[in-house]
């Protein structure tokens, strides 16, 4: 394996430089842009279930002593309500090549048209880019998903999205019948959206108290998609007091800056939260590392029953410092949230800590 095989944890090439990179990946049968003519087939049984998420997590931590978590959707309401006919067989927006809108909604208005979009493997198999379909009522095409392991993108409705692609492949193009989209729409409303995915987190780290600290330094000022994800679905969760421990201000309805300046244009994330929920004890960023910022830090933590850390490797000094000062193991809920699948001593440490740890990415294809 060449040296920059290994930085990237995968022996495939790197799309630096090829905008066909990702096109590749599916046959040339399926760029079918028209809709027209196409026949209508079911793709998903009418008795098809998918794996409970609790049960799913409960698994992968009996193998690796972790949970899975994944990127969700900030603004399910965006789901289209109108089920009607699309233009498009599969969406001219292709993963890797460039691409001019100037709004979100212009990006999603592309998928809405559509019945397919290629959505595939980067990084890791966790993208915003499958949500983003998904929740325009259309389905993503992954190829090479049947070969990833039984607990990359954990969430999602792997059965049904492996059987479309495979029939897809095996017979050629063809329309979703409506009870086919119609579980799409469902499974991502009721199991994808950020809320969802912060409700199984709680569940499954069995969080405890009203309290919740949110600790993640850098999310104040750079986004991270895992972690900004998780705390608005934390903060839209009932019964809980969400208090981040440095406010990340473009996630709050009020912020009047300008979006278009964060990572990925701001697209889907930003302004979500009602300037409501913003909290009163979050503390000042510059006084992060200061000696007063630190002492602050532990006993804002002291107050809380539960400390959720959005991005255990951008904050592992934050949370050994927090420990030493006396607050219990227990309490810590970790995200570990690369692109880069943990290696096998940091997911034998993880496994043997009193802390509870959630890994976006897992071995395999």
């Amino acid at each position: 394996m060449k040296w920059g095989h290994f930085i990237r944890g995968s022996a495939e090439p790197a799309p630096v430089g090829r905008p066909d990179y990702y096109r590749r990946e599916l046959a040339d049968s399926l760029f079918v842009r028209s809709a027209d003519a196409l026949p209508v087939k079911s793709f998903v049984p009418e008795d098809h279930t998918e794996p409970s998420a609790v049960a799913t997590a409960e698994a992968c931590h009996r193998r690796y002593g972790v949970y899975p978590l994944n990127f969700s959707f900030p603004r399910p309401k965006l789901m289209p309500r109108i089920k009607g006919s699309r233009p498009h067989f599969l969406s001219s927006t292709i993963p890797g090549e460039p691409f001019s809108f100037d709004t979100w909604d212009a990006y999603l208005e592309e998928y809405r048209s559509s019945y397919f979009a290629l959505s595939t493997k980067k990084g890791g198999w966790d993208t915003f880019r499958h949500l983003e379909v998904l929740f325009s009522g259309a389905i993503p095409l992954l190829p090479r998903l049947s070969a990833a392991n039984p607990y990359s993108l954990a969430h999602f409705p792997k059965r049904a999205l492996i059987s479309v692609m495979q029939t897809l492949e095996r017979e050629g193009p063809a329309l979703p019948d409506e009870h086919t989209r119609q579980f799409f729409r469902e499974y991502a409303t009721k199991r994808l959206s950020s809320r969802a995915m912060a409700e199984n987190l709680a569940t499954m780290s069995g969080i405890s108290g009203s309290r919740v600290l949110y600790l993640d330094q850098g999310l104040a000022t750079r986004t991270d998609y895992l972690s900004a994800f998780t705390l608005i679905g934390l903060s839209e969760l009932s019964g809980l007091t969400v208090i981040p421990a440095y406010q990340p201000d473009y996630l709050y309805e009020d912020y009047t800056g300008d979006t278009r300046r964060l990572y990925g244009r701001g697209f889907g994330y930003t302004t979500v939260l009602p300037t409501a929920a913003k909290s009163t004890e979050s503390l000042d960023r510059a006084d992060a590392r200061t000696a007063a910022g630190t002492r602050d830090l532990v006993a804002l933590a002291d107050s809380c029953e539960s400390i959720v850390v959005g991005n255990y490797d951008g904050n592992r000094e934050l949370v050994e410092e927090l420990v030493q000062a006396g607050i219990p193991a227990q309490r810590f809920v970790c995200i570990v949230g690369s692109d880069l699948v943990p290696d096998r001593a940091l997911f034998r440490a993880m496994a043997g800590s009193e802390m509870t740890f959630f890994v976006r990415e897992f071995p395999g294809a």
